[in-house]
């Protein structure tokens, strides 16, 4: 199973190619490179290891809410490789890569991954999990909430963004130093192995609300 991995909802853009079960590619672009720059850069990083997007079985694509931006370019690309080639697409919700991330640290806590809306009025999205066995679930429906409203006692997670909105005595751990992408991959193959793959002709990103105005 070929499995190109695209996460274009944040600032730090990400890609991988696992062939097999091995990451042949794990590459996130240079910072001031946007996600215009993603098919340049994922096909040089293609040829250089001696691969081909044609090789593609699976796209697992994050597919918000996040970057407005950059969850249309890389729902874009993610299309496009889909509609040359045999590639089946897996849409991500991004708040659950996000959750993911901290899966080894959540123990018995209630965590709530949040996104920064950039709305300008302190709103992220969130959604809370805990871990169920070895698996996080989602236990909330996925909603926006504004800053001021958080619980002191939660466990929050920040992806990007300072948190300026958020109040001196809510506890957020900043994980964007880590990379999605190893979650991804498992998402990816959960989705697959359960039939969750989606029709990348009417695949619409997650955007949650009406994003105009925002990043």
């Amino acid at each position: 199973m070929n499995i190109l991995l695209i996460d274009c909802a944040f600032k730090k853009i990400e890609f991988a190619y696992n062939k097999n079960g091995d990451f042949i590619i794990l590459n996130d672009l240079k910072p001031g490179e946007n996600a215009d720059s993603l098919v340049h850069v994922m096909k040089t990083a293609f040829d250089s290891a001696g691969c081909s997007l044609s090789e593609v079985d699976y796209i697992g694509l994050s597919n918000g809410p996040g970057s407005f931006t950059g969850i249309r370019v890389g729902s874009a690309i993610a299309k496009g490789i889909c509609f040359a080639g045999k590639a089946k697409l897996v849409e991500l919700v991004t708040l659950d890569i996000v959750a993911g991330k901290f899966k080894k640290n959540a123990g018995g806590k209630i965590i709530t991954p949040l996104i920064y809306t950039y709305s300008g009025s302190g709103e992220y999205y969130a959604a809370e999990y805990r871990l169920a066995g070895d698996e996080l679930e989602r236990i909330s429906d996925y909603k926006i909430v504004n800053a001021a409203e958080l619980d002191g006692g939660g466990t929050y997670l920040i992806n990007e963004h300072p948190g300026k909105d958020i109040p001196a005595n809510i506890d957020v751990t900043d994980i964007s130093a880590d990379s999605g992408l190893p979650v991804m991959h498992e998402m990816t193959v959960k989705a697959v192995n359960e039939g969750r793959v989606s029709d990348f002709r009417t695949s619409e990103p997650f955007y949650m609300k009406n994003m105009f105005g925002h990043k």
